[in-house]
């Protein structure tokens, strides 16, 4: 197994470059596909999942076995794209992929037509995928569940005959990231209305041409945040490229870090944060509902900090890449904190003791428990990070920006 030892001889760097939005970027290579490449896509994302998505894209033809590794995302919009095609896909990937359901989405697109069948375990990867032209004009989808089975309908809805009418059940998780999506189609010129519980997209009538540049990624952002809270007040580190307005709904972090004493200058090469003072209150409360891939952060600033805390709208925690509500309990533990469910969807942390001199975090092969123990580096002697080469997932140089 492999490890790092981070310890005080950690050094912070004036300023540090993240990686484009894979968020962003996979949506758009989608787009840009199945728009037979009529528009140019600049700063595609280093993440593995965007380097996936576009390498298998980047075959124009999509037949036989299509691996996509661990990428959730690009299982779930590849599913979608295929069901289009005019192959017979078998779209699979890791003996973890195969543990994340996907029934959800497969349902939804049998209802317009589509013909997939499950080649293993009912309800879960692979799939063998039968393209063909789909029919339906409207469809129901559970929206408590997982954003992207939406954004992977709303993605392929321009390109059906009649576009498609999206009725969306139940409680809306992870809303922004669907919002992501259909800003991202407004930008291609496709009319998308929305109205309540439903999203009504037109179909595709005309080419987009120019060229895009995919934004600088908030999720990656939120880590030199949590960093920089953690540290003495006046640090400040300035993040190349970002955009302080942005249609990442993770983009949310700056507001809640401002609250634990992080403040966020606008500049002409990107944004600055500075540490102005520390925290005022000793229980940290926020609604995750709409940035769940934030959960980690605030969850290990707190515990930075010293601090407890209320987390709400956290129930999709569990279909992640770990049961990431384990992980952050055994994990906290360690740190002398406790995690208590409160219902399905929240959960609160208390602080038992003072911080330990060190600590080994075990990361679950999920990329943001890495990047969200690593900052505890500030406040700690020592903090042993397990496989810390996961962060290939979503920011490989992660580390590089961190020595």
């Amino acid at each position: 197994m492999n490890k790092i030892l981070l310890n005080k001889k950690f050094k912070l760097k004036n300023s540090v470059d993240l990686p484009s939005s894979k968020s962003i970027c996979n949506r758009l290579l989608v787009l840009q596909y199945l728009m037979n490449d009529s528009f140019e896509l600049k700063g595609i994302s280093s993440a593995d999942d965007s380097q996936i998505m576009h390498s298998i894209l980047s075959l124009k033809e999509l037949k036989g076995e299509l691996n996509v590794k661990n990428a959730g995302t690009c299982f779930r919009f590849l599913t979608a794209v295929c069901a289009i095609g005019n192959n017979e896909v078998i779209l699979t990937g890791t003996d973890d992929m195969k543990k994340r359901p996907i029934k959800e989405l497969v349902d939804p697109l049998r209802e317009l037509g589509a013909e997939i069948e499950y080649v293993e375990k009912e309800g879960f990867p692979p799939l063998k995928i039968t393209g063909k032209k789909l029919t339906g004009k409207k469809v129901s989808v559970k929206a408590n569940i997982s954003s992207q089975y939406i954004s992977a309908l709303l993605l392929i809805a321009p390109f059906l005959d009649n576009g498609l009418e999206i009725t969306q059940v139940g409680e809306i998780k992870s809303q922004s990231y669907s919002e992501m999506t259909i800003s991202l189609l407004r930008q291609l010129g496709i009319e998308v209305l929305q109205e309540k519980n439903k999203i009504k997209v037109a179909p595709f009538t005309r080419l987009y041409n120019q060229s895009i540049i995919v934004e600088k990624d908030w999720s990656s952002v939120s880590y030199w945040y949590e960093l920089i809270a953690l540290s003495n007040i006046n640090s400040k580190l300035q993040l190349n490229e970002v955009k302080i307005i942005s249609i990442q709904g993770d983009s949310e972090v700056k507001n809640l870090f401002k609250k634990l004493g992080v403040l966020t200058l606008e500049g002409d090469t990107g944004i600055e944060i500075v540490k102005i003072k520390e925290p005022n209150f000793t229980q940290f409360e926020h609604d995750f509902s709409s940035i769940p891939d934030m959960v980690q952060t605030f969850v290990v600033t707190c515990v930075g900090l010293g601090i407890n805390g209320k987390f709400t709208g956290i129930s999709h925690l569990v279909y992640k890449e770990t049961n990431r509500i384990e992980a952050i309990k055994a994990e906290i533990a360690k740190l002398n904190y406790s995690l208590k469910m409160i219902d399905s969807d929240s959960f609160e942390i208390k602080k038992l003791m003072e911080l330990p001199n060190k600590v080994s975090i075990a990361t679950y092969h999920d990329h943001r428990m890495v990047m969200a123990f690593a900052p505890l580096v500030t406040v700690m002697n020592e903090v042993e990070i397990e496989n810390p080469e996961v962060v290939v997932k979503s920011y490989p140089e992660f580390w590089d920006n961190f020595s």
